[in-house]
């Protein structure tokens, strides 16, 4: 005990609190310094046990400082417009990675607004002028389809077919389009059920398109790609349950959050409206979707076709 004086922890908010406790027990408790570094608005722990779940365990040290009075955000006692201790807190707000119509949303819903633009022109640009953006020079396209949800034999994995087809027929535009020039690695396909993977993953194949990443949002957590797709996959209009239950893996603002700010220069995001209107970040993406004109494909929830 009392080894190290400072200890530093990287990804803090992926780890599970007793993780981040045992290097803290080694430091000076007289001297020492703790930096914990990580994104509390992005995914946590990864907890299968609902015991553990019960007992707070899928809540990193750093998530739950966070919502300590020490490390709260105040108004008035550190600035105006709101900011945290600066003896206690530094947020990063630089962004490195994205064009600026795609950071617009999550720095709105997750940061305060506070995100700043500061990515490559020649890398977030590369696709402005993409023949199938609804609006040129606007990076982001909302498929609107209202496909099928299915399920195999007793496998409880949701997948959608016709999305699946669609996220295909993207791929092969954006890969071996005439005005196209995007690398295979350079894109990223994120849905949130195993099924649906397998799916795209094998349509890919068949296409000669097979180094195409497709996983779950977990499995981009840290990563970036110039273009992410996105199948939501749940289609299910009139089922009358629950909506959040039902939404099940899509009704996590953690998930949506590290979804949309993988993309570099393009997002692309294919799903059911009617159901997707349901969840709070999609409904927000809806939304700006439609005020930037960059909504394609089914008709609407009738609350948005005003908007139209």
């Amino acid at each position: 005990c009392g080894h190290f004086t400072h200890v530093f922890v990287d990804e803090a908010g992926q780890a599970s609190e007793p993780e981040s406790l045992i290097p803290l027990g080694l430091i000076s408790e007289v001297t020492g310094q703790i930096i914990l570094s990580g994104d509390p608005m992005q995914l946590g722990p990864v907890i299968k046990s609902k015991i553990a779940m019960l007992y707070g365990l899928n809540i990193s040290l750093l998530e739950r400082l966070m919502h300590r009075p020490l490390y709260l955000r105040d108004d008035d006692t550190f600035g105006p417009s709101g900011s945290y201790n600066p003896l206690l807190i530094t947020k990063l707000v630089k962004n490195y990675r994205s064009h600026s119509a795609l950071l617009t949303l999550p720095s709105k819903l997750f940061y305060h607004k506070e995100l700043e633009v500061c990515a490559d022109p020649s890398v977030v640009n590369s696709l402005l002028g993409w023949e199938k953006l609804p609006k040129k020079g606007f990076p982001l396209i909302f498929h609107g389809m209202r496909g099928m949800e299915m399920r195999e034999g007793c496998n409880p994995s949701w997948f959608n077919p016709t999305e699946a087809v669609q996220v295909m027929r993207y791929c092969c535009l954006l890969v071996k389009g005439i005005n196209s020039s995007v690398s295979e690695k350079d894109i990223g396909v994120i849905a949130p059920y195993r099924k649906q993977v397998e799916k795209i993953t094998i349509l890919l194949r068949n296409v000669d398109l097979s180094d195409i990443k497709v996983g779950s949002v977990e499995e981009f957590q840290g990563q970036e790609f110039s273009v992410i797709i996105i199948s939501a996959v749940r289609s299910n209009e009139t089922l009358l349950t629950d909506e959040r239950s039902f939404l099940g893996f899509l009704a996590n603002s953690k998930r949506f959050n590290v979804a949309i700010t993988r993309p570099k220069a393009l997002l692309i995001v294919v799903g059911n409206p009617h159901v997707l209107a349901k969840d709070p970040c999609f409904n927000a993406l809806l939304e700006y979707s439609l005020m930037n004109d960059v909504y394609i494909g089914c008709d609407l929830p009738q609350e948005f076709e005003n908007q139209t």
